[in-house]
């Protein structure tokens, strides 16, 4: 039987860092729709929803004709937004994409899936991507990413990990806000307790690994620019309008 995969994509107005960041507009749309609409144009993606807490962004969101599920405001990470939302929607994986992530490339989701539709038992796959450069190693916003020899997540980190002591061709990796879940495991998820790791560098999936779950890295040879500040608008404003494969999809994005 073929797996009903669903994206949810968590958003709330209140970010420490940026507050209202998921209405912040991007050139001619909110970012909540930049991030919605190129989920939608992903093949293995059945249905797509937007869970919040936060009316004005459910408003924007029907008002574009999307679908939304609300959430209590209690949530302090995402993946707990998720979980919830997904008792109310029929599905087998739960693709999560982080409502930050308006430049993420929509076959990137299939890459990303494919490991959980070949092994049943695979509980979750996050998307990493190489870090070209030292500013991103050593920035906070940027959660570092190791992975063992078999591509599975051995530590999330914002503090630059692996130490490079000696100097060869270890590859560096961040994660990215795009994530996939067997609905069975996000419930369990929900039931673990957080762990002192998790609090201490905020980075909600070291509950994973801090419970000895397994989560397969997915490589994806593309930088992923996500929004954390205010300032990085321009940045994502900058590329939709000189690169010419995201100034493609930004017009794809505006006939759906």
């Amino acid at each position: 039987m073929k797996k009903r995969v669903v994206a949810v994509i968590p958003a709330r107005m209140g970010s420490s860092r940026f507050p209202g960041k998921p209405l912040a507009m991007i050139l001619n749309l909110p970012m909540i729709e930049h991030v919605r609409r190129r989920v939608c144009l992903s093949d293995v993606i059945d249905d797509v929803y937007v869970a919040t807490c936060d009316q004005e962004i459910f408003d924007v969101v029907i008002r574009f004709g999307g679908k939304t599920v609300m959430t209590k405001n209690t949530h302090e990470r995402c993946t707990d937004r998720v979980e919830e939302a997904a008792h109310e929607i029929d599905l087998d994986i739960a693709v999560m994409v982080q409502g930050d992530e308006p430049l993420f490339m929509p076959e990137a989701l299939a890459k990303l899936v494919e490991p959980m539709l070949v092994d049943d038992l695979l509980p979750c796959t996050n998307l990493i991507s190489v870090i070209h450069n030292d500013e991103d190693l050593s920035d906070v916003d940027i959660v570092k990413t190791v992975l063992d020899e078999k591509g599975f997540v051995m530590y999330f980190s914002r503090s630059p990990v692996p130490h490079i002591r000696v100097q060869n061709d270890c590859p560096l990796f961040r994660q990215t806000g795009v994530s996939a879940f067997t609905k069975s495991f996000l419930h369990t998820y929900s039931k673990l307790q957080p762990t002192m790791l998790e609090v201490a560098e905020s980075v909600d999936f070291l509950r994973i690994i801090g419970h000895r779950y397994p989560i397969k890295g997915v490589i994806y040879d593309r930088v992923l620019v996500g929004v954390d500040r205010p300032d990085d608008i321009g940045k994502v404003e900058k590329i939709l309008s000189e690169d010419p494969e995201q100034k493609t999809l930004y017009e794809r994005i505006l006939n759906i």
